[in-house]
């Protein structure tokens, strides 16, 4: 499941209306568990070092998938008769020279050694003065901002790495090592940018006794959103020999910092710095795995229904890792997505060796570089192994590992007429208790629902291995991915043999009254982005019917550049406006609509 975040807590949050049917539940007897174990434990082992699209592993299990298929008898719907379909994705950056960090005339830091260029770090070339702007922090509602007072324009920033302590119950910053957004090293840079300021140096002076450990490397610091200013973290002891003699003590100003929860910004006249940063984008070929189950009715077989699971992870967590500690260490992501890789592979044996065949054609695709954004998924909408108008549904798994108490949730539901009830029958069979949700989720259905293609995502919960290195395959449920694999079997079953295709329906906007705003979100606009756009800003795949966003007359292909007072580069820009808005508050919004900016108005509300 996608990361952002930074990204985030969740590549999505859960916004549910309960509906629960309990019943005896089949016996274990009855559901194969056995491939399940196999497929998890292989895909989730050391030797496949965690699926990242960089690392070697990535490879083993796309092989290992295409055998299996292969196996099956499926045929192959990639390119040149293959089961493979090849996309190229940016995996990280190479630091190329020249590169430089200079203080006045002092000779120039050492590179990795002294200083490192931050992975979201444009390229170029500035020098001038300097300003130290504290954490780099601005969080206005609470009345806290490390820019107030002091002029960034056309300046390079100094700003102090995570964020202070939280000194009442009202503050938005948390105690360490859970740290709130504030203190992403995404936001101190946008911040940056936002007041003017063309550099930004980052020092950590939260003295951990391993100085190794000090510098972040450049791939755990890559945001792929870019940005448009040069950033390096340098180190604290080259950071104060540069300052010898100036009478500036970084650390007495961080002290009172955190001692009396006010900001201590000031100009740094005496100080000028010279920094230049080279970064070369990495490109990595990639491959979708599709195997293609025929119809075996003469006339819906040119119709079809396509069940996905991305079997990338984030490899050994330099990038999308929730512990950054961990990074280095291999991710396993048995639950993300090992077990919705597991559960495809299962549902094509059982499939494709039925006696009776489904009647519309049933399409196994194995995603990849979803992690890295969707880029996998809309791979495949682009170039489709069989037309786009003969996708009739979308069914995909991503976390179906950690079933608890036979409950999960299933997103799109509502997006086809009569598709909730299909799944709650199918569910009332098993004795499993299923949670449905207005919301959409973000993962590989979301490029099949912006083509406006019913698509549903299957879902077992969150946990606290969410993107971290004790995410094994020894923590599953087998017995509880194979309900879900049962699940799902007679879910497909149903929408292939069903006479009429399903008929897309836009999902709804959340009801104001449906429950309480989820703390860490913010409000709620209702846009639908576009995963995996490129430009600057966001587009819009389209916007939730009644929300704020289609009442100020947002609609699809519209490219989100201004919230309010914050400018939007990417997702997470939107993603942290929002969050820190109020319910009620009105906001302007500026887009390019035709490449035309356009600003309109909208009321926010409650998330429920």
């Amino acid at each position: 499941m996608r990361a952002r975040v930074a990204v985030v807590t969740l590549s999505f949050a859960v916004f549910f209306a309960f509906s629960a049917w309990t019943f005896e539940i089949p016996s274990l007897g009855d559901l194969r568990v056995d491939p399940l174990r196999d497929h998890v434990r292989y895909l989730a082992s050391e030797e496949l070092t965690g699926r990242g699209v960089e690392t070697p592993g990535i490879k083993l299990a796309r092989d290992y998938i295409a055998r299996e298929f292969a196996k099956y008898g499926l045929r192959p719907g990639g390119d040149n008769g293959t089961y493979l379909q090849g996309l190229e994705v940016a995996t990280g950056v190479t630091v190329k020279q020249p590169a430089l960090v200079a203080f006045g005339k002092q000779s120039p830091l050492r590179l990795n050694e002294e200083w490192v260029p931050l992975g979201l770090s444009g390229s170029g070339k500035v020098e001038g003065d300097v300003v130290f702007a504290g954490y780099g922090i601005t969080a206005k509602d609470y009345g806290y901002d490390d820019y107030a007072g002091i002029d960034a324009k056309s300046k390079i920033v100094l700003v102090l790495r995570y964020e202070p302590p939280p000194t009442d119950e009202k503050s938005p910053f948390q105690k360490a090592p859970r740290y709130s957004n504030h203190a992403t090293l995404r936001a101190k840079a946008n911040n940056a940018r936002d007041h003017g300021a063309v550099g930004m140096m980052l020092v950590d002076l939260n003295d951990s006794g391993d100085e190794q450990k000090e510098l972040i490397s450049t791939l755990g610091s890559l945001w792929r959103g870019g940005n448009s200013l040069i950033a390096v973290q340098v180190k604290r002891g080259a950071i104060e020999k540069s300052f010898a003699g100036q009478g500036i003590s970084l650390k007495s100003l961080k002290e009172k910092i955190d001692r009396q929860g006010k900001p201590a910004s000031q100009p740094l006249p005496a100080v000028q710095v010279a920094l230049q940063v080279s970064l070369e984008e990495i490109r990595q070929r990639t491959e979708n795995v599709i195997g293609i189950l025929p119809g075996s009715d003469p006339t819906l077989k040119d119709e079809s229904i396509v069940i996905g699971a991305h079997y990338d992870h984030v490899g050994f967590g330099h990038y999308g890792t929730r512990d950054s500690n961990a990074s280095g260490q291999i991710h396993y992501g048995a639950d993300d997505n090992a077990s919705g890789t597991a559960v495809l592979l299962q549902l094509a044996e059982r499939l494709s060796r039925a006696q009776l065949k489904p009647a519309r054609t049933v399409v196994f695709a194995a995603f990849s570089a979803e992690e890295l954004g969707l880029y996998g998924s809309r791979q495949y909408v682009n170039s489709p192994p069989m037309p786009l108008s003969s996708i009739k549904a979308m069914v995909n798994l991503d976390m179906v590992g950690r079933l608890r108490d036979n409950r999960l949730t299933v997103f799109g539901t509502r997006s086809a007429k009569g598709l909730g009830s299909i799944v709650l029958e199918e569910a009332q069979k098993l004795g499993l208790q299923v949670t449905e949700s207005d919301g959409i989720g973000r993962s590989d259905h979301m490029s099949f629902y912006n083509k406006k293609i019913p698509a549903l995502h299957f879902f077992t919960g969150s946990h606290a291995d969410y993107h971290r290195p004790g995410d094994t395959w020894e923590k599953l449920n087998i017995e509880g991915m194979a309900r879900v694999t049962e699940l799902v079997r007679g879910v497909t079953e149903k929408i292939a043999n069903r006479k009429e295709p399903m008929s897309f329906v836009s999902l709804p906007s959340r009801r104001p009254d449906s429950g309480s705003e989820q703390q860490g979100y913010g409000a709620y606009l209702g846009s639908i982005p576009e995963f995996g756009a490129s430009e600057e800003g966001v587009r819009l795949a389209g916007v939730q019917d009644g929300s704020p966003a289609a009442f100020a007359g947002l609609r699809e292909g519209d490219v989100i550049i201004r919230l309010a007072e914050m400018k939007i580069q990417n997702l997470e820009d939107l993603t942290a406006a929002l969050r820190g808005k109020k319910p009620g508050d009105s906001v302007e919004i500026t887009i390019l609509r035709n490449s035309q900016p356009v600003t309109l108005k909208a009321t926010l509300r409650a998330r429920g």
